[in-house]
């Protein structure tokens, strides 16, 4: 069987109590990729516009980062700690959970914008003068 069952009570209380620690984790992913994608964006002379939509087409983190999170919360050590404890767990489900809304969004906001200015800049490039 596939899948797994969150208990809301239980991972609301476990976000509150480590709001700090999810605040911050999610914005490192958020800024980090953003660096990561203006800096690749300056690099090959793209617009911001497209700079940001890169941006935003990279910031959904879901598959590979649930795989992780789920081998490293089932792994434990010679005393039986696990690698990473419930807490945790809940945070990168909150990243998840954040990051595969806002990417979608922000990609359906941007990408009109995006195409607006390509359109402009060829209708400049094709005048004469």
């Amino acid at each position: 069987m596939t899948g797994f069952l969150i208990d809301p009570a239980l991972f609301v209380r476990s976000l509150l109590d480590n709001l700090f620690l999810a605040v911050a984790i999610i914005a490192a992913l958020v800024v980090g990729k953003f660096i990561a994608a203006y800096t690749a964006g300056r690099i090959f002379g793209y617009p911001p516009i497209v700079r940001l939509t890169m941006w935003s087409l990279t910031l959904p983190q879901v598959a590979a980062t649930l795989a992780a999170a789920l081998v490293a919360f089932d792994t434990v050590n010679k005393v039986g700690q696990r690698l990473i404890d419930r807490s945790l767990l809940n945070v990168v489900f909150a990243l998840m959970l954040t990051t595969s809304i806002l990417g979608p969004v922000l990609t359906e906001r941007l990408t009109p914008r995006m195409l607006e200015a390509e359109e402009v800049e060829k209708t400049a490039a094709a005048q004469p003068g």
